[in-house]
This record gives C-alpha cells, structure tokens and sequence, in this order.
C-alpha cells in the first residue's frame, strides 16, 4: 500500500539536503550565477528553487528558531509496517496536532492513556517520521507532529 505524506522537515533533513546539493553543484552562489544568466536547463531551474528556499527557509530557523518547510512524500508501506499504525496510534497522532502538550506524560494525561503505552507508541511514529521528539530543559521530552497529512493510496 503506499502511503501520501505531507509532513514538515526537521531542522537536520533541511540541513542534509541542502549538503546534498552542495555536494551535487557546489557552491549555491555559483548556481544562482548560473540561473540569473539563463545557462540553467529547466530541470536545474526547479533545483534552484528548491535549493533556494531550503536556505531560506534554514535561515529563518536560525534566525527565529522556527522551521517552515513541507515536504509531499509517497512512501511504499508495507503490509507489517502498515499493520503498525494501529487506530491508537493514528488517533495519537491527531491528538499531538490538536493538544498543546508540554511532556509525554502531559500528553498521556490529557489523553487517558498509559505514559509507557503513550512512549511506545510514539517510537513507533518517530521511527516512520511522523513525530519528532525534542528533549526540552528539566528532562522533558516534547512529542511534535510532523505529519500535516496522510492519504492512503490503494493500487
């Protein structure tokens, strides 16, 4: 089953692939060179693009501290992975985007589940992408949701 995910990067995949191009082209100065004198073929236009606003967009994470690059994705689930996103799982990913919570224990307050249960089941999420778990100070640990959409598509 594949799966159509419109989720937002993390500061480190912004950073990797703005490397990625860096490796790829070299500099991102000479490449804009290129484009403002036309010598770049269409493809290479749409990498100017999104080589452009990966940058700003990492500037602006430094600059504030927040990031703002979304990314659509098609991920080819397999049946074991698909058999992870249980119906908890799925509505704990709803009720992260919807909840203000300030630790995993907050969140499993919030929602009447079991702080171990609540952990577990983020791992599962963090592993496919979907959430992110920042340390905050005094040992906190953050769930955040990557994930501003999931289509299921069936072929």
């Amino acid at each position: 089953m594949l799966l159509k995910i419109v989720r937002e990067l993390t500061p480190e995949e912004v950073e990797k692939r703005i490397q990625r191009f860096e490796r790829n082209f070299g500099s991102f100065e000479k490449f804009e060179e290129k484009f403002l004198q036309k010598r770049l073929n269409a493809k290479l236009v749409s990498t100017y693009f999104e080589w452009a606003e990966l940058i700003n967009s990492y500037k602006g994470y430094v600059e504030e501290g927040t990031l703002d690059y979304t990314v659509e994705e098609i991920k080819d689930f397999k049946p074991e992975h698909f058999a992870s996103l249980t119906p908890k799982r799925i509505e704990l990913l709803y009720q992260i985007a919807a909840l203000r919570a300030e630790s995993i224990n907050d969140l499993a307050q919030k929602i009447r589940r079991n702080v171990k249960n609540v952990y577990q089941d983020l791992k599962v999420l963090s592993k496919f992408g979907f959430v992110r778990l920042n340390k905050q100070k005094r040992r906190n640990i953050v769930p955040e949701t990557l994930v501003k959409e999931i289509t299921f598509l069936i072929r």
